[in-house]
């Protein structure tokens, strides 16, 4: 996997847990934010408003 750098032999013997572990530290050094709490409620009202 480039993005992580792992070569495939890494990658194959990695545990799905281990993999996504890799995903989150990833992302996290990469400037992913965390999930959000979504779209406030007034927010939400003033999308409505202008989108329908």
């Amino acid at each position: 996997m480039p993005a992580l750098g792992w070569r495939p032999s890494d990658f194959w013997s990695a545990s799905l847990v281990e993999f996504f572990v890799a995903i989150e530290g990833h992302a996290e050094m990469n400037g992913a934010d965390k999930a959000s709490d979504g779209v406030d409620p007034d927010e939400y009202e003033a999308l409505k408003r202008r989108y329908g």
